[in-house]
């Protein structure tokens, strides 16, 4: 073999090492959810980068409310646009599985495609949420209230950096409180 094929070698290991490294943070929802309790106004204080994101200005809410079969939570996502008006999504969430009531969502936007969505991390008073798609393309910081203390948004950046999310993706969801 020459010097060139091993470079080539030794750089297909790095890339495979990289991806079952990658591969070897496990991502779990919360083990339990109660939906009664998650129902309500939730704020977004950081998300992933998004073409839906990239056409709000602020106020990016998510509205809870639980749905008429105890496995369902319906979503309501808003956001306050450029050209200072909201918009607003519906959504339709099913727990994956009906008999056990955790984190892990199928989410329905447009009628029949679905997409994972996931709670990820929760705080015990339900205040602070970390959500989004176990295939890492999504990730939410939602709170209670429009501001998060650094010290908490920190806490849950290392949970989701543990879970192989890159927290250096997030951008910042600025919030007028209403």
């Amino acid at each position: 073999m020459t010097m060139r094929d091993w470079l080539r070698v030794a750089v297909g290991l790095v890339l495979v090492a990289g991806t079952l490294d990658l591969r070897a943070q496990s991502v779990t929802a919360v083990p339990q959810l109660d939906h009664a309790r998650y129902a309500g106004t939730w704020y977004a204080i950081a998300g992933y980068p998004s073409k839906r994101l990239k056409r709000c200005a602020s106020d990016v809410t998510q509205l809870v409310a639980e749905a008429d079969k105890a496995s369902q939570l319906q979503f309501v996502e808003a956001c306050k646009v450029k050209a200072g008006f909201y918009d607003a999504n519906n959504i339709t969430a099913k727990a994956q599985d009906k008999k056990v009531l955790d984190g892990r969502f199928k989410i329905t936007t447009l009628w029949p495609f679905t997409r994972k969505y996931w709670v990820f991390a929760l705080a015990p008073d339900y205040s602070w949420s970390l959500s989004g798609s176990p295939n890492r393309k999504e990730l939410w910081v939602f709170s209670r209230t429009p501001t998060m203390s650094d010290a908490t948004l920190a806490e849950i950046k290392a949970k989701a950096d543990a879970m192989g999310f890159s927290s250096a993706k997030l951008v910042m969801m600025p919030q007028s409180g209403h």
